[in-house]
């Protein structure tokens, strides 16, 4: 009695040289969810069933993990395909180790329109070009349905060309490449259409009809191909190609007739795609726009301005060669201001590399002159307003930070600060650059803060880009205001619910009222801050010219509004590559197809759908994978 109750309380890990799904979806889940490595989850899982008492029939190879895993991503494969309503896509691409890679997700929207965000994978690239990146998406969506096909799934004719044809906007960054790529996809969509259409037609015609058409096809394919005596000189593998290619052609001619035949809202209906840029990428490409103009205005007015940065070499030539081009050259190459002193000083202050810096002293040197620590802005990665974080730290503790520059001085054994601390601290102390600090940390506090807030923060009202025209009129509105009126946020009435465009509150009043502490002594500042704003003004009306009046999304319906929602960023696609990045550092021999499966398992929610599949379901999953 003591054996079989011991086996009926046991867990198995093969049965009859076959791993339960049971186990499967436990090392799914473990792999996938709790990111216990693959090369540990069986040991791992070994140990908490020691702990637990329960005793363990059989083992699992770590190449059995590696199908388990796998299989888990064809299964979110399948649950992407099973899902598909309404669509719309999201993509971005970025290179990692001279390889480029492109994320694709997509939003699918069920007709109790609850909206899910599915992560198909990303895929490496031979370039960035429109085409390829369209090539791209057709591939990874015919292999989606080419998996759907041969699962126990597919109960009808499930085709590639449902999912285009459902495919209703499509978000991306603003680059020139992803406008063709909308452009070259919109082409696509109706070619999709016009086919399925044609089909459907064709599959209603009786015989006779039906032998017109071939005769049709094969006629034309000939006069095509030059000729009677020039078609029978083709291959046979030719004849089939070109036949197949007029047969498509023509069919697409009988789709567009039919898709005449509808009224003007049906075809408006049938062909919506709408295209949306990422709203951090509006507010960082603004915030570049208005740093280009707040550069510029020294130049214009003809004023010295801030004292270029120069380094080591650049420094020597201009010292050792004044007055030649080698010098003009280095003076050209230079370059000063708030940008370029808040990248260095997170290079000093924070830097990438945790053992180099002065990340930790700095924090131990505020902690004991104010008894607080601060952590300096991340400017020496990618991070969207990390500069002007930083120039709002810097203008808060401008003194506190050459104190801080003068201290590591001091602790050196040279007495002297490097080329670059050097540089730093020359900046901290000029006049035109603290100008530039105080205005950047203007615009961040009055527009990109509350802006943020307002697209993905506590303040976020509206979680569909397309019904975010108003807010950015509002911004615009705004900006105008500061333009006409830079006393909204320099003087001594300055306040949140006149200087921010939301109304809202500071988000660094600290930093706020360090402004107004130097403003009396910067002369420039309210030119400056105008010439700011007029740049970045015209760099939002530039970024956001898909909600102007007589666009597609301002003549779009309420529904199609709908049926096109998509996220006011393209966060989805950034994190991915970031987790790529961080996943395939941690596991060097991780292949990307790995990756793609356990990070589609995971952000898709594939493990609750997974278990809910029947066992004839889950071995026909093995059986594909």
């Amino acid at each position: 009695m003591e054996g079989v109750k011991e086996r009926e309380c046991s867990f198995k890990l093969k049965d009859k040289g076959i791993i339960p799904d049971e186990a499967r979806d436990i090392f799914c889940d473990l792999v996938a969810l709790d990111n216990v490595p693959a090369r540990q989850v069986v040991s791992a899982f070994k140990r908490i069933a020691e702990a637990l008492g329960v005793p363990l029939e059989g083992d699992v190879s770590e190449r059995s993990i590696d199908c388990i895993m796998k299989e888990g991503g064809n299964a979110s494969k399948l649950q992407i395909v099973d899902a598909v309503l309404g669509v719309t896509i999201s993509g971005d691409g970025t290179t990692h180790k001279n390889n480029n890679y492109e994320s694709h997700c997509a939003t699918v929207i069920d007709p109790e329109n609850r909206k899910k965000q599915f992560f198909l994978s990303i895929k490496m690239a031979v370039n960035h070009t429109s085409q390829t990146q369209l090539d791209g998406w057709i591939e990874l969506i015919e292999e989606l349905y080419e998996l759907f096909r041969e699962s126990e799934f597919c109960t009808g004719e499930a085709d590639a060309q449902d999912f285009w044809t459902t495919v209703t906007g499509m978000h991306t960054d603003h680059a020139e490449d992803q406008k063709k790529l909308f452009r070259l996809l919109k082409e696509w969509k109706q070619h999709c259409d016009r086919e399925k259409r044609g089909e459907h037609t064709v599959l209603g015609m009786n015989s006779v009809e039906l032998l017109s058409l071939l005769f049709k096809v094969s006629q034309e394919a000939i006069t095509k191909a030059g000729g009677i005596q020039l078609w029978e000189a083709l291959s046979d593998a030719d004849k089939q190609r070109q036949h197949k290619e007029m047969y498509l052609k023509i069919v697409c001619e009988i789709g567009q007739d039919d898709f005449e035949k509808l009224s003007s809202e049906e075809k408006e209906n049938v062909d919506f795609l709408i295209w949306a840029g990422c709203c951090m990428h509006k507010d960082m490409n603004a915030f570049k726009g208005g740093v280009q103009s707040m550069e510029s205005y020294w130049e214009e007015m003809k004023i010295k301005g801030p004292i270029k940065m120069y380094n080591c070499d650049n420094a020597a030539t201009s010292e050792l060669a004044p007055d030649t081009s080698a010098s003009k050259r280095a003076d050209d190459k230079s370059k000063g201001g708030a940008i370029k002193a808040s990248s260095l000083a997170g290079a000093i202050f924070r830097h990438k590399d945790r053992k180099r810096g002065q990340q930790d002293t700095l924090r131990f040197f505020f902690d004991h002159k104010i008894g607080f620590s601060i952590c300096f802005p991340d400017t020496s990665n990618t991070r969207f307003q990390s500069h002007a974080e930083a120039c709002a730290v810097i203008i808060t503790y401008m003194d506190l930070l050459l104190k801080f520059l003068d201290y590591v001085k001091e602790n050196k054994a040279s007495r002297s600060l490097n080329h670059m601390e050097g540089n730093v601290k020359d900046a901290f102390e000029c006049l035109e650059t603290r100008h530039e600090f105080c205005v950047v940390t203007l615009y961040h506090e009055a527009i990109s803060v509350p802006y943020m807030h307002k697209i993905r923060g506590p303040y976020q009202q509206e979680d569909n880009v397309l019904r975010l025209a108003a807010l950015h009129k509002h911004v615009e509105n705004h900006l105008c205001k500061i333009i006409m009126q830079p006393e909204l946020l320099i003087g001594p009435t300055v306040s949140p619910k006149t200087g921010l465009f939301d109304g809202k509150q500071w988000d660094r009043p600290e930093a706020i009222y360090a402004v107004q502490h130097y403003a009396q002594d910067l002369p420039h500042l309210k030119p400056l801050l105008t010439q700011f704003c007029v740049g970045a003004l015209e760099t939002w009306r530039r970024f956001s010219a898909e909600f102007v009046q007589g666009r597609e999304i301002s003549k779009a319906s309420e529904e199609n509004i709908e049926r096109a929602w998509m996220e006011s960023t393209n966060d989805a696609n950034e994190s991915a590559f970031g987790i790529m990045r961080w996943k395939l550092r941690n596991n060097p021999s991780m292949s990307l197809p790995q990756f793609n499966a356990r990070q589609m398992y995971k952000q898709n929610g594939t493990s609750q759908y997974q278990k809910a599949l029947n066992p004839v379901q889950r071995q026909k999953l093995r059986a594909i994978t």
